[in-house]
């Protein structure tokens, strides 16, 4: 094995066998991102009571999937559909879900050292004096310097007076253009000038373009997506952030400044190479294939009703925004990252200038996620669903939600279902002003899930 592709250190988890996952209520887990909302805490809660509702081998289709690791969890048990109207949401899925494949440590090897190297090499001739001077100051500690290096790159819509690395011209409107027309134009380069000592840094960003450009010469989707769910990992773990990516954070201090510096040291190649490694261990079935899609939920329900397969799901499972957060604004570096398209990148109508987080123009704005509109959005849910499917619906929902209290929610449900059963098993305590009241304090949360039995 190449030095290049040498494996991190890795120890396993212990972990149940999955042939007993629904007598001892315990289920696979794969994490790739932190997301907001994830169930991976519920997840042995909610085993319990979709145990009550599923047998072997019916059907169960989860139409707000996120990280899939409600369907993960079901895998050895059931058919998954997943669905979600992110596409990062749809290829951590499509990894999970669909691939059955064997990963081995040769991997990277095999498929992606070659690409890797040759993009990587590329970048270098081209932001090589700048690489340079990171990694000096990187190594050296120098805040002072480092501070004034990350104003000498320049990045999208942010060009520098004084082009000392001479760069300005990768990242002018009129180049960025050009590789909107032709994406996959070679070397892949979009991290390099969208994002260089903002959410990453520049050798980072060196690192991400360089895998990504290795994983589109895959040509099987399915380890594709492997692959890059690795990538959203690495970026996870390497992004100069409170843990998402929504905006990254400022020289505002020497404090933080050291936070920055350290997190800049990470190696995005590590950490991809570590989550590989993890997958070698994923929970694998070939009784039965699948589904992924990515699309909105009301497209994906007509589109199984024309074709018949809505009348064979056996639960449905929503899982929708519980609070004002957009994930879009949230997640919106995993989307680039997965799409690849050099986006438009929204401007501030009060300066013209590009927003401090660089999110897409065109990202999705949830109605559940929207006060003035979280109701008409759970009716019209519940009038697709219902109307065209008796399978029970299932929804997961929290006391701190946008919609309050939960039994709002039940009452508009009971417009369109027979009976709902409220399970209250899961209470956890929160800090921070995203789950705090009035953004003082902690605040308790109690998660529900709605048992809605269809109308006779």
């Amino acid at each position: 094995m190449s030095q290049i592709s040498t494996f991190p250190s890795f120890s396993w988890t212990d972990q149940e066998p999955f042939k007993n996952i629904f007598n001892n209520h315990k289920a696979p887990q794969m994490q790739i991102l932190k997301y907001m909302g994830n169930k991976r805490r519920l997840l042995n809660w909610l085993m319990t009571s979709f145990n009550e509702e599923l047998k072997d081998g019916d059907t169960f289709l989860d139409l707000f999937a996120g990280t899939s690791s409600v369907g993960y969890a079901l895998k050895p048990k059931v058919k998954v559909i997943a669905n979600d109207i992110q596409k990062y949401s749809s290829v951590i899925s499509s990894a999970l879900l669909q691939f059955n494949g064997i990963i081995t440590e040769d991997d990277f090897d095999k498929d992606l050292a070659k690409f890797y190297k040759k993009n990587l090499s590329r970048l270098t001739e081209i932001f090589g004096a700048a690489v340079q001077a990171e990694q000096k100051l990187l190594i050296s500690d120098n805040i002072k310097d480092y501070k004034q290096f990350c104003l000498e790159v320049p990045k999208y819509g942010e060009p520098v007076s004084r082009d000392k690395f001479k760069l300005n011209s990768y990242s002018r409107e009129i180049s960025i253009q050009k590789r909107r027309e032709l994406r996959t134009k070679f070397p892949y380069i979009l991290f390099s000038t969208y994002y260089p000592n903002t959410f990453f840094g520049l050798r980072q960003c060196l690192e991400i373009d360089s895998i990504r450009f290795a994983i589109d010469q895959v040509k099987d989707e399915h380890k594709k997506a492997v692959y890059l769910s690795c990538l959203m990992y690495s970026i996870s773990k390497a992004v100069n952030s409170s843990g998402h990516f929504a905006e990254y954070l400022n020289h505002h201090s020497n404090y933080a400044s050291r936070l920055i510096v350290e997190q800049r040291k990470i190696s995005v190649l590590s950490e991809f190479l570590f989550k590989l490694a993890e997958f070698t261990k994923l929970f694998t079935q070939n009784k039965w294939k699948n589904e992924v899609y990515n699309c909105d939920y009301q497209i994906l329900i007509d589109k199984l009703h024309r074709n018949k397969k809505l009348n064979k799901v056996d639960l449905i499972y929503i899982d929708p925004p519980y609070t004002s957060a957009q994930y879009s604004r949230f997640y919106h570096i995993p989307e680039t990252l997965v799409k690849y398209d050099y986006p438009t990148i929204t401007k501030d109508h009060s300066n013209y200038k590009l927003v401090k987080g660089r999110y897409r123009d065109d990202r999705h704005q949830s109605k559940f996620s929207n006060s003035g509109s979280v109701e008409d959005a759970f009716r019209e849910l519940f009038g697709a669903i219902s109307s065209k499917s008796n399978a029970t619906l299932a929804i997961s929902y929290s006391d701190n939600s946008i919609l309050r209290p939960v039994e709002r929610l039940i009452e508009i449900a009971k417009e369109y279902y027979e009976t709902i059963e409220t399970k209250n098993g899961y209470s956890h305590s929160a800090q921070g002003s995203r789950f705090s009241v009035n953004g003082k304090g902690n605040k308790d949360l109690h998660e529900y899930l709605l048992i809605c039995k269809p109308k006779s």
